[in-house]
Formats: structure tokens, sequence, C-alpha cells
């Protein structure tokens, strides 16, 4: 849960951050909405994909390291 939940922060800064404020201004209000969703949505799930994979990295450098220091201790 707390990994979404870093994700859900990061995707709203991303979001609060890099607004255009664009759209027609003939547009109805419904369709700016759900653009408006769908980009905190992509943010959303574009911030849990960069926070899986640094998941995924920490777990393959400590898998590494714990790899190396048994190599380490074999050999002295």
């Amino acid at each position: 849960m707390r990994p979404f939940l870093l994700a859900a922060g990061l995707g709203l800064y991303w979001f609060a951050v890099h607004q255009d404020g664009g759209g027609e201004a003939n547009a109805p209000i419904w369709g700016y909405m759900a653009m408006v969703g769908l980009r905190l949505a992509a943010d959303v799930v574009g911030a849990w994909i960069v926070v899986a994979a640094l998941q995924l990295a920490f777990a393959f450098a400590k898998v590494g390291l714990t790899y190396a220091r048994s190599l380490w201790m074999t050999e002295g």
C-alpha cells in the first residue's frame, strides 16, 4: 500500500507542476474534466512504474551485495 501512496503523491506532484492548462475555448466542461482526470491517472500510473522500477533496482542491488559478501566470506 505504501508504494502506491508514494506513487499517488508523486503523480499528483507531477500533475500540479507540469500543467499546460490547454484546451479548446468552446469545449464542454465535462470534456475538460475528463481530460484532467485522465492526465492525473496517467501521472499516477507513470509514477507507480517509476517506484516499481526503483524497488526492483534496490532488490537487485541487495541480492548482488549479498552474493558479493558471501563470496568474500568464503575466500577469507
